[in-house]
C-alpha cells in the first residue's frame, strides 16, 4: 500500500484557486480545520496590531466556496477574526483577500492544507524580535508609543 500523493493534489488545487475579496461575515471555520485550539482573537492580540500596522493581510486566507454565498475557512481563521475586530474601526476590513477554492475539498484535503500551513510556521527568535524593536526604539528617539504604533504591538 502506497501513501497518497496529496502534495500534488493540493498544489494543483491551490494553483487553480481564484484570488478575490470576500465578505468576512460570510466566512466560517469548518470542523476539518487542523487548528482548533488557540484561535481566539481579541482586540489587543498581536495579529490585530500587525494587520492594522500594515493596512491589511500580507498573505490571503484560503477558503472553499460553499456555493451558497458562504465560505469555509481552510487557512486564516485568526486573520479573519482580526478583521472582525478591525471592521469596527474601518470599513475596508469588511472584506478580506482570499484564495477561493471552487471545488469541494475532502476532509483529508482540508486537514492537510491547514496542517501544513500551521506546522511549517516558526516564531522568530527572541533576539530577532528584540533587534527590530531596538531599531525602532532608536529611530523614534526612545518613545515607546511610536515604536508600538510602528510595529503594531502594545507597549
Amino acid at each position: 500500500m502506497s501513501a497518497p500523493q496529496f502534495s500534488k493534489d493540493i498544489s494543483k488545487i491551490l494553483d487553480n484557486a481564484e484570488e478575490q475579496n470576500i465578505a468576512i461575515d460570510k466566512c466560517h471555520t469548518g470542523v476539518d480545520q487542523a487548528r482548533q485550539q488557540g484561535t481566539e482573537v481579541k482586540e489587543d492580540s498581536d495579529i490585530v496590531g500587525a494587520i492594522r500596522a500594515t493596512g491589511g493581510i500580507i498573505h490571503p486566507i484560503i477558503v472553499q466556496d460553499n456555493l451558497d454565498d458562504t465560505y469555509e475557512i481552510i487557512v486564516g481563521q485568526r486573520r479573519t477574526g482580526a478583521y472582525h475586530i478591525l471592521k469596527t474601526e474601518e470599513p475596508k476590513y469588511e472584506t478580506i483577500r482570499a484564495k477561493v477554492v471552487k471545488i469541494e475539498l475532502t476532509a483529508d484535503q482540508k486537514k492537510i492544507i491547514s496542517f501544513v500551513e500551521n506546522f511549517g510556521r516558526n516564531d522568530m527568535a527572541k533576539v530577532d524580535y528584540s533587534t527590530v524593536i531596538e531599531h525602532y526604539y532608536k529611530k523614534y528617539h526612545r518613545i515607546k508609543k511610536y515604536v508600538a504604533e510602528a510595529l503594531g504591538i502594545t507597549i
